[in-house]
């Protein structure tokens, strides 16, 4: 093995002894810091599931939203999704360059533009559902079907200021 692969094979052992060795404090009875340790797991996972057709969970979640909301405006699903609006005009150029969604200039403000999935899009929305099908699946399982469905249930009704 090389230097390299030792060090990080030495460094991986270490930090599994100290994690099993570290207490969390205060962080044991706050609820943000294990909604940010599950949220880590998720994206993590999901992204992986969804890197074989070339989209990540924010991509997903702007085709996701944009099926549900056909003709939604860019600055509409930038506040839905609570992605920045700079941030979005960007993620909206990936997707019309991978010929998955159409921007259109709106029929009721010719300022804004109207987004809607082309046929790939939509085809490659299916195969997505999919994938997340059985990723939310892994999650299920991780957290219990019970647990499940009372975290969505409460998560659900979180509404952000």
């Amino acid at each position: 093995m090389s230097k390299n692969g030792d060090a990080a094979a030495s460094a991986q052992q270490e930090t599994g002894r100290t994690q099993a060795k570290i207490g969390l404090g205060e962080l044991e009875s706050h609820l943000g810091y294990f909604v940010r340790r599950v949220q880590h797991w998720i994206f993590r996972d999901v992204n992986a599931t969804l890197a074989d057709i070339d989209l990540d969970v924010i991509r997903y979640s702007i085709l996701e939203t944009i099926a549900a909301n056909g003709g939604i405006t860019q600055v509409a699903a930038a506040g839905a999704l609570g992605i920045e609006r700079a941030r979005m005009v960007g993620l909206l150029d990936d997707l019309q360059r991978a010929g998955v969604i159409v921007r259109q200039r709106s029929e009721l403000d010719r300022r804004a533009h109207a987004l809607q999935l082309t046929p790939r899009g939509r085809v490659t929305l299916k195969k997505a559902n999919a994938l997340v099908a059985a990723h939310e699946k892994r999650v299920e399982r991780r957290l219990g079907a019970d647990n499940y469905r009372r975290a969505l249930s409460a998560l659900a009704r979180f509404n952000q200021d």
